[in-house]
């Protein structure tokens, strides 16, 4: 039994007048050690071309774009069936590799290229005028890329690197449920020299990209603690044992493997003032959990960008854990406090994962995460619900 097969690739074009062109990029996939995939080897049957087509870039681990002159006949969808398989690729992230033939195109096609070339959101292309160039670009993008590609279709090491990060869960504290998400690279290398934890320099700014932002993750009127060990730098934000005053506690762990993992307390914010409402000890409110992962999301995306601007690391994949939750259900607080409530019973997982695998995202996520933060929230409440036994 093969446990290594090869990254499959998805050869997109158009297919009329492209037969040359198509073949030399299916040879060098082939010799750079991965799986050519065209539609004109397809087998009969009972789907229509576009699912066929759409299913064989799902089945893929990477698209080969080719894009020439003509853009092609609209589909249903109103856009070509290389353009309608390029946004599936983006959709499920799939790895693009882009090439570019030479010469004069037509204006749709070229405002296709344009936003596929896109400086900030597009990719890395590179232009050939014959067949047999192409085939050379092909096969060099692939065997580069490919122990990145790869990983995207065996991810075992990043997700033991980010089951590593939740075993270092932070310590039980009195009256605190921790959220703890943490995102990794699917790359198996050092990402960050470890002897630079040790650099004064360094820790100042990664304090500075967890202070700053529109959601800032640290507080300045905190103080801070710094522990760095041989593969991992952890800084430490609040002070535990503040329940009269409400806590906001963080604990940043940054890893060589690139791995960084926020954990933060979604409970015991309020302090003091909020003991009358007695049902808070048995509560965890999703709108305060979705306010704490803003804060962690939004300081992640400012670390990736500052230590990797050139987006080597994307994908990337995450996941997300609850600990210590005990006799707590989630659910929004009341407007008015009240002196009684039932005791759930407690959750029989420690940690109470929210994905049973890591989910795979962009960079642009990372910007943007309010559809990942709710989908997370979402998660959690089937979670709740499915240990908790009831229906929705």
């Amino acid at each position: 039994m093969n446990t290594n097969p090869r990254p499959r690739i998805f050869v997109s074009s158009l297919m009329t007048g492209y037969s040359d062109i198509r073949a030399a990029a299916s040879r060098a996939i082939d010799r750079s050690g991965c799986e050519p995939v065209r539609a004109e080897d397809f087998p009969a049957g009972t789907v229509s071309p576009r699912t066929a087509c759409l299913d064989g870039v799902a089945s893929c681990d990477g698209i080969a774009l080719i894009l020439g002159a003509r853009y092609g006949d609209p589909t249903a969808a109103g856009i070509s069936a290389t353009e309608e398989e390029y946004r599936e690729a983006v959709r499920l992230k799939k790895h693009i590799f882009v090439f570019l033939e030479g010469g004069n195109r037509e204006p749709r096609q070229q405002e296709f290229v344009h936003s596929v070339e896109d400086y900030v959101d597009g990719h890395w292309r590179k232009s050939f005028s014959t067949p047999e160039e192409l085939e050379e670009l092909v096969e060099q993008a692939l065997r580069e890329g490919r122990p990145m590609v790869a990983a995207g279709n065996a991810e075992g090491g990043a997700r033991e690197r980010l089951g590593a990060a939740f075993a270092k869960r932070p310590d039980r504290t009195e009256g605190i449920v921790w959220a703890q998400v943490a995102w990794t690279t699917p790359r198996d290398e050092e990402v960050v020299d470890p002897t630079s934890f040790m650099n004064p320099s360094f820790q100042r700014d990664v304090q500075r990209l967890a202070h700053e932002g529109n959601t800032p993750l640290f507080d300045y009127g905190q103080a801070k603690d710094t522990r760095v060990e041989a593969s991992r730098l952890r800084l430490t934000q609040g002070n535990p044992g503040n329940w009269r005053g409400g806590r906001d506690l963080i604990v940043l762990d940054l890893y060589e493997s690139g791995t960084l993992s926020v954990s933060l307390n979604v409970t015991g914010l309020t302090g003091e003032d909020a003991m009358r409402d007695i049902g808070q000890m048995y509560r965890i409110d999703p709108n305060d959990v979705s306010e704490r992962l803003k804060g962690a999301w939004d300081s992640a995306a400012r670390w990736w960008e500052h230590h990797d601007p050139y987006r080597r690391h994307e994908p990337l994949l995450y996941n997300t854990a609850l600990h210590h939750v005990g006799t707590r259900r989630l659910e929004v607080a009341p407007q008015h406090p009240t002196n009684s409530t039932s005791i759930p019973r407690a959750c029989p997982h420690d940690p109470l994962w929210i994905y049973d695998r890591p989910r795979k995202i962009v960079r642009q996520d990372l910007r943007s995460p309010n559809a990942e933060i709710k989908r997370t929230l979402d998660m959690m409440q089937l979670r709740f619900k499915e240990w908790e036994g009831r229906a929705f």
